[in-house]
């Protein structure tokens, strides 16, 4: 019986590129097939995984810019240059959960900074517009901070209630009492019929308040059960004066220096 024969190594001969963030050469597939954004013009120099992880790095910490040629785009800015990476290229870079986080960081930037805008309060529907309120003739409409919203007292009842109409989904609802259309029934009646139950959510909301500050980085509440008045952000890891509420600067905060 003739000896086996030895087979003989290959030589891998696929072309390999350097990755800048891991210092790795890998394969072309290990790439992504375009730059981060759009607005890139340098060479893709960062493979798939380094993207990844620096994406989650940014949403999971929010550090997140403003960017775009008009200057109102909301994402992570690139690894290798100054250009910003949008919703379209966070999606395609990072996992389900991580994009799901940035979706509700920049909903909230949208909110925070369009006037005007209304997200539809339909539980089904994720959509959101500018709209304008209706001018009421009389006197001004006086506000009531009311639990974790501001309700206007009741318009005229001659006015026309002012309804925000969802272009998406068509659900109505009362800008007035900022909550869905209460059909049938005036804003005085609608309110009175639920206040019991605001009034649960005030005293709640009162009592969270007692023992929880936001983060001034990522506005995330945290909750203080004792200790210095050094506080650490799990979110943002920033680090913060529970007193002035500020962030530590090398010298200290506004109620205590070093």
């Amino acid at each position: 019986m003739a000896p086996a024969t030895k087979k003989r190594k290959t030589l891998d001969t696929t072309p390999k590129f350097h990755c800048f963030s891991c210092a790795t050469d890998r394969k072309s597939a290990q790439f992504p097939d375009y730059n981060p954004s759009a607005d890139c013009d340098h060479l893709i120099n960062t493979c798939k995984t380094c993207l990844k992880k620096w994406v989650q790095s940014n949403v999971e910490s929010a550090n997140l810019v403003i960017g775009g040629n008009d200057g109102n785009l909301y994402g992570v800015h690139c690894p290798q240059c100054k250009a910003t990476m949008g919703n379209v290229n966070v999606e395609i870079a990072a996992t389900k959960k991580v994009y799901e986080r940035f979706e509700e960081l920049e909903r909230k930037h949208i909110g925070d900074t369009t006037p005007g805008w209304r997200w539809c309060l339909s539980p089904t529907c994720k959509v959101g517009q500018v709209h304008e309120s209706k001018a009421i003739d009389g006197p001004p409409l006086k506000r009531q901070k009311r639990g974790s919203f501001f309700r206007r007292s009741e318009p005229a009842p001659s006015a026309e209630p002012d309804i925000c109409t969802c272009h998406e989904c068509g659900a109505k609802a009362c800008v007035t009492c900022d909550r869905p259309w209460h059909d049938g029934e005036t804003c005085s009646q609608y309110q009175l019929r639920i206040k019991d139950r605001m009034e649960e959510e005030d005293k709640a909301l009162r009592e969270i308040r007692k023992v929880t500050k936001k983060c001034p980085k990522c506005q995330k509440p945290i909750q203080k059960n004792g200790g210095c008045p050094s506080m650490h952000c799990s979110q943002c890891s920033t680090n913060f004066c529970w007193k002035c509420e500020t962030v530590f600067a090398p010298t200290g905060c506004k109620c205590y220096r070093w």
